[in-house]
């Protein structure tokens, strides 16, 4: 007996995601709970598990096509081992297509096209970048040897495309090769998001300075320190622990505004989300009770969420109930920037580099480490005074973290 297994519901309102690879193969044995297909949400990419021990039938959804949660995923044919999970359909062995009506993929515009053809010949890279620049190979005659694809005869057919949908050929000379990517997945979805939170939230930035040079030498000694061995450790610690010490003195910053039901709720935990680029789009990893957590624990989280988050295998546990966000380019934070509210959130903090200044202390010109911190706030919720009165209670423990935190 075959059995269908149909896209999860993987919670957090997913309806649909993207096939970005699959990790088996038709015809190949798979063991129970072994991950057979890469699927990119709106929320993250995550690994899909075989319920059931067998072998794979036939694959439905091709690379950068779109599938509904509920529709047919893949058909397994079950060992005697394999147990059937409660509630899932199943079909004969000798129906090798899936019947009318059964399967939702919803392919990307152009994949529509597509009929039952014979397999196009081209290496991984050229179908790799073929899918960056949103053409189909089916629709390509390959100019290689066996008919093969090349990455020229993708450019021929982009350069075929532009000038096919352009206007008449003038008398001037072509500026350069245009480079499409497809607008999609997490990029797009965050997008939306961070545009949502441009048109709901009244945005308004306070930018303040501060002295880090004790921070610095703090954790400059941990690290020489023999606890310190083998320790990731940034200065975001530090500063999460800080920011804590501030949303319990002006809870309104760790709330979020329900504006259909005209309330604001303010949240009594206190779970940093940290905006991460990746090379999927931006995404936000949360940090969760930050204030039950000492400064090595954080550490350890953080660089396990960052790692995750670069090889695109952040858990969808992992980017929920955020409270508050930070955003932080690290060495290359700059010197100011105006950040976007991680919306229903209120407020979001600008960490921006550290670097030597010339300070005047006491009277006399020194060298200190110095940093810029940027608050943007939602002022129907948080106005520019608290927001304010926030970056300045937390100033002091940053700039004296072994005594205040």
């Amino acid at each position: 007996m075959a059995f269908e297994f149909r896209f999860p519901d993987i919670g957090e309102g997913i309806v649909e995601g993207e096939v970005v690879r699959w990790l088996v193969k038709e015809g190949e044995s798979i063991h129970e709970d072994q991950p057979i297909v890469e699927i990119m949400t709106d929320k993250a990419t995550v690994e899909i598990p075989s319920p059931v021990k067998g072998r794979i039938a036939k694959r439905i959804g091709k690379d950068g096509e779109m599938i509904e949660v509920g529709a047919i995923l893949v058909v397994i044919e079950e060992t005697e081992e394999g147990v059937k999970p409660p509630g899932h359909h199943r079909a004969h062995t000798q129906s090798k297509e899936p019947q009318s009506g059964q399967t939702k993929v919803r392919s990307t515009p152009r994949d529509k096209s597509k009929t039952a053809k014979e397999p196009v010949l081209a290496t991984p890279a050229v179908r790799r970048l073929a899918r960056q620049m949103g053409i189909d190979l089916s629709e390509i005659q390959g100019s290689g040897r066996g008919g093969r694809v090349t990455r020229e005869d993708l450019e021929n057919h982009q350069s075929s495309m532009v000038r096919s949908k352009s206007a008449p050929v003038q008398d001037t000379p072509a500026t350069g090769k245009v480079e499409t990517l497809p607008y999609r997945g997490v990029r797009k979805k965050m997008g939306e998001h961070l545009m949502i939170s441009r048109r709901k939230a009244a945005h308004f930035t306070y930018v303040e300075e501060v002295d880090a040079t004790e921070m610095v030498l703090l954790r400059k000694r941990f690290l020489e320190s023999d606890k310190g061995q083998g320790i990731r450790l940034t200065y975001l610690p530090f500063i999460l622990k800080a920011i804590v010490t501030g949303l319990k003195e002006f809870p309104l910053l760790n709330s979020s505004l329900d504006e259909e039901k005209e309330v604001i709720r303010i949240k009594h935990y206190y779970n940093i989300g940290i905006a991460s680029d990746t090379p999927q789009g931006l995404i936000v990893p949360v940090v969760k009770q930050v204030d039950k957590k000492d400064i090595l624990q954080l550490a350890q989280e953080i660089a396990q969420l960052s790692e995750a988050a670069s090889a695109g295998k952040t858990k969808l546990e992992d980017l929920r109930d955020g409270t508050f966000t930070i955003t932080s380019l690290g060495a290359l934070g700059g010197v100011l920037a105006t950040p976007i509210i991680n919306y229903p959130e209120v407020a979001i903090l600008g960490i921006h580099k550290i670097s030597q200044k010339p300070v005047v202390q006491n009277g006399q010109i020194v060298i200190r480490d110095m940093m810029n911190l940027s608050i943007t706030s939602d002022h129907r919720v948080v106005d520019g005074s608290m927001a304010a009165q926030f970056l300045h209670h937390i100033i002091p423990a940053i700039e004296d973290p072994e005594q205040k935190l």
